[in-house]
């Protein structure tokens, strides 16, 4: 991982666990929201340079870097539980991806976030 993309130990241990978002400097647009701990929030750039996966995230991350511009990152809620991270990252991917808010899905994420079948949004008439 490059040097000057990864946190000092003290930092990590004060992150705990987190939930993240990639950006896209070109668009200040998310692309992709996620959760780790560590320094997973700067793996997927890393990813990218050295795995030659075709996902769309990948992707995005090599069309970023071919331009010679770097991903934002942001770290959306930190000091959680891992119960507490599933709960804010498939929130804030239900807030992204539903349909009557955003009529474009703009993340690249694969999955939608951990019980966002059971748990996501709803109007209220869908609670009988």
């Amino acid at each position: 991982m490059d040097k000057e993309k990864s946190f000092k130990q003290s930092v990590i241990e004060g992150l705990r666990c987190y939930v993240y978002v990639l950006v896209d400097p070109r668009d200040n647009r998310i692309f992709y929201v996620g959760k780790g701990t560590g320094n997973r929030v700067y793996q997927h750039a890393q990813a990218a340079l050295v795995d030659d996966c075709q996902s769309l995230k990948l992707s995005t991350i090599r069309e970023i870097k071919g331009l010679g511009l770097d991903v934002k990152y942001y770290i959306i809620r930190h000091n959680l539980t891992e119960q507490e991270a599933y709960l804010v990252e498939s929130s804030i991917i239900d807030l992204l991806t539903y349909p009557a808010f955003n009529k474009e899905n703009i993340l690249t994420n694969i999955v939608s976030g951990h019980h966002q079948w059971n748990e996501g949004i709803k109007r209220v008439f869908e609670f009988k």
